[in-house]
C-alpha cells in the first residue's frame, strides 16, 4: 500500500531499496510457508506496509481473532486454487473426471469454513465467514458422478448404468462362447486364452486354421499367430462395440454437464476463492505468531518506537532479545559499539519489525512494545557499490542518503549504518554530524550506526538524540548484543588487539597519538560502561530477590489460605457435633418438661425441674477461647459457664463439683465452672429458665423489615433461654448490610445477649451471626 505526499503523488511506504536492505522478502517468505494453500501463501507474500493505523488496527484484530481459533481448533486444509481449472474448463469446455475431485476437495473445505466461521463467536471471522457462497448442490452434483479415484462412477445416471449392465452381460455372453469354442477346437488355438484386439474379444489361433470360420484382426509378428474371432461371436462383438460407444459418449455428455455447472457457478467461486485468500493470509500470520511467540504491538502516531524483548526474526532461537525506546522527545538514536557487536542487526531489527508491524503481521517481541505507523520507512544498510555506475561505496551510499533526506519528513523511520564511513574520518565525521542535525531538523524518526568519535559526542550532549550502544564483553572477546542506553560505545579496537597477542609496544605507540581529550573521553566512556555492567548486575540481583520473596510470599500465602480452610472445617465440624449435642439436650428436656406436666405430685415436679436444670446446665457452648484449668473449692463462689448461672461450691469430689444455685444443688464436672464475684443484682428485668416445649437453634429474618426482624429476635432470645440454650445462628443474609448492622446494634443493647460473631466463611460467613446468651 502507498500513502500520499503532499503534492498528491502516491509514495511508497518502503521502496525497493529498503526492502532489499530490511530483507522483508525472505520474511514474507517465512510467513507464507504457513499457509494452507497456494492462495493464502501468495496471499501473504504480496503484503506491503500500509501506513492507516485504523486499518492496521481492524487487521489486528482479525489476525487476533483467529489465533484465538486456532487455540479453539480451527484448522484450514484441502483447499486449491481452482481459477486454473476454471480458465480451463471455459477454455476447453469439458475437463477431465479427475479434474472434479480437486474441485470437491475445495468445495468441502469450503463449506467446512464456511459452517465453522458462521458458528463462530468471533465477530470479524463470522461476517467473513458468511459471506462464503453455499455450493452444496455443485459438491453432490460432482460427488455423485465422479468417484474417489476422480473416475466416472457407472451409476452416474440411470442411462450410464443401464449400458453397463449391457456391456457386462454381452461380455460374459461372449467369454461364454468362446471358452466352448476353445473346448471344441483345441487344435486350431495356439493358446486357450481369450484377449481382446481392438476393443473386440479374440482367441489366438495358429497359422494353418486360415480356412476356418474366422474372421482375422491382427497377426503376430512371427506370422505364427492369428488374433481373430469366430463368426459365432462377431455379432455380438459388434453390440459390445456400439455399447461401449455409447458409454463413452454418455461419459461425455455427464462431464459436459458438470463442467456446464461448474461454470454457472464460476462468479461465486472466484469470490469464494478471494475470500480464501484472505482467510489463509490471516491463518498463516497467526501461525507464525504462534510459532515466533509473536505479538501485536500497539500502535500510536507520535513517532514513538519502543521495542521490548524484540528478535530478529531471520534469527530464529539464535536471536537475542533486545530492548530500546526512542522517539519522541529522543527522536534520534545514535547506537555505537565495537565491530560484530550488533548495531547493524539492532537496526533491521527495527525497521523490519516496524514493516512487519505495517503488514498486519505478529512480531517477535513482547506485548509491551509501541511503534508509530510511518508513511515512509527509508534506511542505507549495508555495502552498495555499483561498477556499472562507477560508483564506490560511499559514493554509492552518499546518493541514497542524498534522496533520503530529499524524501524524509516527521513522519518518516530513517535507519543509517555506518554513518560517516568509507571516506576520510575527518570529513566523514563532519558529514554525519550535518545529516543528523538535518534529520533533527525534518522531525524525522532515526536510527544511525556509527564509529566516529564526533558523533558519539554529539549524541550525548545534544537534548533530542538518544546515545546508546552494544555491549562487549572484553573477557571472552564477544558481544553479547544488549543495548545499553544513555551510553555511547568504544570501538575496543587498542583491547581487543591486546587480547589477540598484539605486543604491548604496539599498543602504547597507538595509544600515544590520542590526543588527551580523546584519551579522557575512551576513560569516562569505559567508567561509565563499568558502572553500567555493576548497575545491570545489582539490578538482576535484586530481581532475583524480588522473585524469591515473590514466590515465598504466594507459597505463604498458600499455606495461610489451606490453613484457614482447615480451621473453619474443623470449627464447622465442631459446631455440627455441638448442634448435635444441643439437638439431643432439646429432645430430653421436651420429654423431662411432658414429664413434669403429668406428674400429680409437687415432688415429682421438683424432682424432673431439678433434672432440666442439670440439663439445661449441661448444653454444650459454641467454640470458646481455650481457658486454663482453675483451683474449684468448697466455698467458692463460681459460674455455670454455659448459663452465667452464679452459685456456691458445696464439695469437690475429684473433677465432680457439687453447686447450689438458688437454693437447688446441681452436680457439674470442675471444667464446667469458672471463678465469680458475688452475684449482683440483675441489671433488668431479664427472662428467667422455665421449661418450653421446642426451641429452634437457627432463626431465619431474611425478607423481614428491621422491626419485623428485632421482634422475632426478641421471641427467639426469650424462648433459648426458657430452655436453657446459649447459643444460637442468626440468619440474616448478606445483601446491603443494613439489616444486619440494625440487628448487631440490637444485639448490642440486649442486656441477657454475652456476644456475638460472624459465622465462618464455611458456615456462611457475613450472612450469619452467632449469638451466645448469658
Amino acid at each position: 500500500m502507498v500513502s500520499s505526499g503532499p503534492d498528491g503523488v502516491p509514495v511508497e511506504v518502503v521502496n525497493l531499496r529498503t526492502a532489499r536492505d530490511l530483507e522483508l522478502g525472505k520474511v514474507l517468505a517465512g510467513v507464507a510457508g504457513f499457509a494452507a494453500s497456494s492462495l493464502g501463501a501468495e496471499a501473504v507474500r504480496a503484503l506491503v506496509p500500509r501506513a492507516d493505523r485504523e486499518a492496521l488496527e481492524r487487521e489486528y484484530a482479525l489476525v487476533a481473532e483467529m489465533e484465538q481459533a486456532l487455540q479453539d481448533g480451527f484448522a484450514m486444509g484441502g483447499i486449491h486454487d481452482l481459477a486454473p481449472l476454471l480458465d480451463e474448463a471455459r477454455e476447453h469446455g469439458t475437463l477431465a473426471s479427475d479434474r472434479f475431485v480437486t474441485v470437491a476437495a475445495t468445495l468441502t473445505a469450503l463449506s467446512e469454513i464456511r459452517q465453522g466461521l458462521s458458528s463462530s463467536r468471533l465477530p470479524g471471522l463470522k461476517a467473513l465467514g458468511e459471506k462464503v457462497s453455499d455450493q452444496a448442490d455443485l459438491l453432490r452434483a460432482i460427488w455423485r458422478a465422479v468417484d474417489e479415484r476422480g473416475e466416472i462412477r457407472d451409476d452416474a445416471t440411470p442411462k450410464l448404468a443401464d449400458l453397463n449392465r449391457e456391456l457386462r452381460a454381452l461380455t460374459d455372453r461372449i467369454t461364454d462362447l468362446l471358452r466352448r469354442y476353445l473346448d471344441r477346437n483345441r487344435d486350431l488355438v495356439q493358446d486357450p486364452v481369450i484377449t481382446q484386439r481392438g476393443g473386440r474379444f479374440v482367441v489366438p489361433f495358429k497359422a494353418g486354421a486360415r480356412g476356418a470360420s474366422i474372421v482375422v484382426h491382427e497377426t503376430s509378428a512371427s506370422g505364427q499367430t492369428l488374433f481373430a474371432e469366430p463368426a459365432s461371436v462377431v455379432e455380438l462383438n459388434n453390440r459390445l462395440r456400439e455399447t461401449a460407444e455409447d458409454i463413452r459418449r454418455e461419459r461425455i455428455r455427464i462431464l459436459a454437464e458438470l463442467t456446464a455447472r461448474l461454470l454457472a457457478a464460476e462468479a461465486p467461486l472466484r469470490r469464494d476463492l478471494a475470500l480464501l485468500a484472505r482467510l489463509d493470509g490471516l491463518y498463516a500470520r497467526a501461525r507464525y505468531g504462534q510459532a515466533v511467540r509473536g505479538a501485536l504491538p500497539t500502535l500510536v502516531e507520535d513517532g514513538r518506537i519502543e521495542l521490548v524483548d524484540a528478535r530478529h526474526p531471520l534469527l530464529g532461537e539464535r536471536a537475542v532479545p533486545v530492548s530500546i525506546a526512542f522517539g519522541g522527545a529522543k527522536r534520534v538514536a545514535v547506537i555505537t559499539g565495537p565491530n560484530t557487536g550488533g548495531k547493524t542487526v539492532l537496526l533491521k531489527t527495527i525497521g523490519l519489525l516496524t514493516v512487519m508491524s505495517q503488514c498486519g503481521i505478529p512480531i517477535p517481541a513482547s506485548t509491551r512494545t509501541v511503534l508509530s505507523v510511518f508513511p515512509k520507512v527509508r534506511s542505507d544498510i549495508g555495502e552498495e557499490q555499483s561498477i556499472e555506475q562507477s560508483l564506490s561505496t560511499f559514493s554509492s551510499h552518499m546518493t541514497n542518503i542524498v534522496a533520503i533526506l530529499r524524501d524524509a519528513d516527521d513522519r518518516t523511520l530513517v535507519l543509517l549504518d555506518e554513518l560517516g564511513a568509507g571516506t576520510d574520518p575527518q570529513e566523514g565525521a563532519a558529514l554525519g554530524l550535518a545529516i543528523l542535525e538535518r534529520l533533527l531538523e525534518l522531525g524525522a524518526t532515526a536510527a544511525v550506526a556509527t564509529h566516529l568519535t564526533p558523533l558519539k559526542h554529539f549524541s550525548v550532549s545534544h537534548p533530542g538524540v538518544l546515545s546508546c550502544s552494544m555491549e562487549f564483553d572484553l573477557e571472552t572477546l564477544s558481544p553479547t548484543y544488549r543495548v545499553q542506553e544513555g551510553v555511547p560505545g568504544r570501538s575496543c579496537a587498542l583491547e581487543i588487539a591486546r587480547r589477540l597477542g598484539l605486543p604491548e609496544e604496539l599498543i602504547e605507540r597507538a595509544r600515544a597519538s590520542f590526543t588527551s581529550g580523546e584519551i579522557r573521553a575512551e576513560e569516562i566512556i569505559a567508567e561509565l560502561e563499568r558502572e553500567r555492567g555493576a548497575a545491570r548486575r545489582m539490578r538482576a540481583n535484586l530481581e532475583l530477590e524480588r522473585e524469591t520473596v515473590a514466590r515465598l510470599r504466594a507459597d505463604y500465602e498458600k499455606r495461610l489460605l489451606a490453613l484457614k480452610e482447615k480451621k473453619a472445617e474443623a470449627l464447622g465440624q465442631e459446631l455440627a457435633r455441638l448442634e448435635g449435642e444441643v439437638r439431643a439436650v432439646r429432645k430430653e428436656l421436651s420429654e423431662l418438661i411432658a414429664q413434669a406436666r403429668a406428674a400429680e405430685s409437687a415432688e415429682e415436679r421438683r424432682g424432673i425441674l431439678r433434672r432440666v436444670e442439670e440439663v439445661a446446665a449441661e448444653v454444650p457452648a459454641g467454640p470458646s477461647p481455650i481457658r486454663r484449668p482453675v483451683a474449684i473449692g468448697e466455698g467458692m463462689t463460681v459460674r455455670v459457664r454455659s448459663t452465667g448461672k452464679v452459685g456456691t461450691v458445696r464439695w469437690v469430689e475429684g473433677d465432680r463439683v457439687g453447686v447450689e444455685v438458688r437454693g437447688r444443688r446441681i452436680e457439674l464436672p470442675a471444667e464446667a465452672l469458672e471463678p465469680a464475684e458475688e452475684q449482683p443484682l440483675p441489671r433488668t428485668a431479664a427472662p428467667t429458665l422455665g421449661p418450653v416445649s421446642e426451641v429452634s437453634l437457627e432463626l431465619s429474618v431474611r425478607g423481614l423489615t428491621v422491626a419485623e426482624a428485632e421482634r422475632e429476635v426478641t421471641i427467639w432470645l426469650d424462648r433459648l433461654l426458657r430452655a436453657g440454650v446459649s447459643t444460637g445462628r442468626l440468619v440474616h443474609g448478606k445483601g446491603t448490610g443494613a439489616l444486619r448492622e440494625a440487628l448487631h446494634t440490637y444485639l448490642r443493647h440486649a442486656p441477657y445477649v454475652k456476644r456475638f460473631y460472624l459465622a465462618p466463611p464455611a458456615e456462611g460467613g457475613d450472612g450469619v451471626t452467632i449469638v451466645e446468651l448469658e
